[in-house]
C-alpha cells in the first residue's frame, strides 16, 4: 500500500502526464485553406477550397522565379544558396532549448538541461527526402518551422518547440517552396523529362498536363474527375498535386492501373525522376523548359 509520499509522487506523475497531453494537444496548426483541412485526405477524397491561396482563401499560382528571390533572401543563409545545407550560418546551428519534458518539469520548478545538439539544415538535393515529402508537408514546415531543429516558422506564429522568423506572405513561402523542388533536378534533366512526358504521357495526360491530349475525350468518358479537370491524372489541379509526393506519381508510373498502363521496366530510374520532376512543373511557373 503507498505511503503518504508515495500517493503524492503518484500524484505528482499525473499531473506530469496530463501536462504533457495537454501541451501536446495545444500546438498550433497550420492551415493552408483555413479551418478543417486534414492533410491526410485520401487521394481521391475531392476538395473544393484551394489548398494554395492566399491569407483571403483565394487561389494563387506559385512562382518559382519569384521563390529564387524569397529564398536568397531568407532560406540561403542555413540552406546554402544551392539548396545543399551548407550556408554560412549552418554550422552554428543548435536545436532549441524548450520541449515538452522543459515546459512540465518547469510547472514543479525544476529546470531540465540539455547538451547543446548541432542541427543541420535539410540537403535539398536529397532525393530519397523530397520522394517521401509532398509540397504541401514542406510548406507546412515553412509555416510553422519543425519543432526541436533550428527551422524556424515563416508564417504567422510557430509550432510548440519552433522558433520564429520574420512573417512571410503565404505567396512568398509556396513561392520558396516550388524553387526548393527545383535543386533535385537541372535544365537538362528537366528537358529530357519534358521529351520522355511528350513521346509517352501526353496523348492521354495533354501536353500542357491538364489532360486534354488526343485521348483527352476518351479518357473523361471513363473517370468522372478526368471530365471535370481534376485528379489523378490532371497535373494542372494544384490540390490534388500538392498532396502527391514523388514515391506517389512514380509508383503510379511503375504500377500503372484503371487505364493508366505500367511503364515498370520502359525506363531507367533516372528516366522516371525526370518524368517525375518535369510533371511537377504543371502546377507552378517556371523557367522555360527547353
Amino acid at each position: 500500500m503507498p505511503t503518504g509520499s508515495g500517493r503524492t509522487r503518484s500524484a505528482a506523475m499525473l499531473l506530469v502526464i496530463a501536462a504533457a497531453v495537454l501541451a501536446a494537444g495545444c500546438q498550433p496548426q497550420t492551415s493552408l485553406r483555413g479551418p478543417g483541412l486534414d492533410l491526410a485526405l485520401p487521394p481521391t477524397e475531392e476538395v473544393e477550397t484551394p489548398l494554395v491561396a492566399d491569407e483571403n482563401d483565394r487561389p494563387i499560382v506559385p512562382d518559382a522565379v519569384h521563390g529564387k528571390q524569397v529564398f536568397d533572401a531568407n532560406c540561403a543563409v542555413c540552406h546554402g544558396t544551392d539548396g545543399r545545407g551548407n550556408g554560412p550560418m549552418a554550422p552554428t546551428l543548435v536545436e532549441p532549448q524548450h520541449d515538452v519534458l522543459a515546459l512540465v518539469t518547469g510547472l514543479f520548478g525544476i529546470t531540465v538541461h540539455r547538451p547543446t545538439v548541432p542541427s543541420k539544415p535539410a540537403d535539398f538535393h536529397n532525393r530519397d527526402l523530397e520522394s517521401v515529402i509532398t509540397p504541401a508537408i514542406m510548406y507546412q514546415t515553412v509555416t510553422n518551422g519543425r519543432a526541436y531543429t533550428a527551422m524556424p516558422a515563416f508564417g504567422p506564429e510557430a509550432s510548440f518547440g519552433a522558433n520564429k522568423a520574420q512573417t512571410l506572405s503565404n505567396q512568398d513561402r509556396w513561392d520558396a517552396n516550388v524553387y526548393e523542388m527545383m535543386f533535385r533536378t537541372t535544365p537538362q534533366a528537366l528537358s529530357e523529362g519534358k521529351r520522355i512526358y511528350e513521346a509517352q504521357c501526353a496523348q492521354c495526360h495533354g501536353t500542357n498536363g491538364d489532360g486534354k491530349g488526343p485521348r483527352g475525350p476518351e479518357m473523361a468518358a471513363q473517370l468522372w474527375s478526368w471530365s471535370h479537370g481534376k485528379g489523378p491524372g490532371i497535373f494542372t489541379d494544384i490540390n490534388y498535386m500538392v498532396q502527391r509526393n514523388g514515391a506517389d506519381l512514380t509508383n503510379a508510373i511503375l504500377d500503372g492501373g484503371g487505364p493508366m498502363p505500367s511503364f515498370r521496366g520502359k525506363m531507367s530510374a533516372e528516366q522516371l525522376n525526370d518524368v517525375v520532376d518535369y510533371i511537377y512543373t504543371f502546377f507552378y511557373k517556371h523557367p522555360p523548359i527547353k
